[in-house]
């Protein structure tokens, strides 16, 4: 019993200790006051009301705008909302302009290159950070390097080498390879999952290799489960920069 009471009495010191070192904004005295809990409420609730209209406004005039006709919608000064439903422009632009086919093509040229980023940096990345190859830290650096390379200055370089792939000579004009391959090797992803698999401790590997494991079920059974969260965000990097890369 004197035990449990000690451990008891250290508890309530360590959550007092933690409570009165932590600083906020608003001290938890002014929040357990009733005009203190009020202000915070009504500040709170103004704020996300207005960071909410600052991100859904521009999708609600978009949307607004499709339901009005052209001489309301090049109205100027422009209308809050449409004063007269037309729904058919949405069914008018989605067969004009073939929209359907637009995003078909768009998803399956996203996903593809996205595919072939995550197999082959991961792989990079793997192998500069577990493997320890020869010269691994002066191909990283020079991966590295290309960072500071201007994009537009890769635009006719890139043409040219997918308009006459070097050592095969084909030509991939007219070929989801000619966007895929391009941006497969991107030295921003490489070098955010290198961070993250050098954290990785290298007991388990250890450990896996002793067992019998081989380097690629060691990537595919312990690598890559621990890696889950740095994986989702280099897909959600290369995914929105696929999907607005227009040229």
């Amino acid at each position: 019993m004197a035990s449990l009471a000690t451990a008891s009495s250290r508890a309530r010191m360590a959550r007092r200790r933690q409570t009165t070192t932590t600083r906020t904004l608003i001290s938890q005295v002014s929040l357990n006051r009733p005009r203190g809990k009020i202000i915070y409420r009504v500040v709170l609730t103004l704020v996300l009301v207005v960071f909410t209209l600052v991100f859904i406004g521009p999708m609600y005039f978009l949307f607004a705008d499709g339901l009005k006709s052209t001489q309301e919608t090049i109205a100027t000064p422009p209308t809050l909302y449409p004063h007269q439903l037309n729904p058919g422009n949405f069914v008018q632009s989605w067969n004009r302009l073939d929209v359907g086919a637009m995003l078909w093509n768009t998803v399956y040229y996203a996903f593809g290159a996205l595919a072939l980023q995550l197999i082959f940096d991961v792989a990079a990345a793997y192998s500069l950070s577990k493997l320890r190859p020869v010269l691994g830290n002066v191909v990283f650096f020079l991966m590295l390097a290309t960072l500071m390379i201007p994009v537009t200055v890769l635009v006719v370089p890139q043409f040219l080498t997918v308009d006459n792939l070097p050592f095969f000579h084909w030509n991939l004009i007219g070929s989801p390879a000619a966007i895929w391959l391009p941006s497969v090797a991107n030295a921003f992803n490489i070098f955010l999952l290198k961070r993250f698999f050098d954290s990785i401790p290298t007991d388990y590997i250890d450990a896996a290799s002793v067992d019998g494991a081989s380097r690629l079920m060691i990537l595919w059974k312990i690598v890559l489960p621990m890696s889950r969260p740095i994986i989702a965000v280099v897909s959600i990097f290369s995914l929105v920069a696929l999907w607005k890369d227009f040229l």
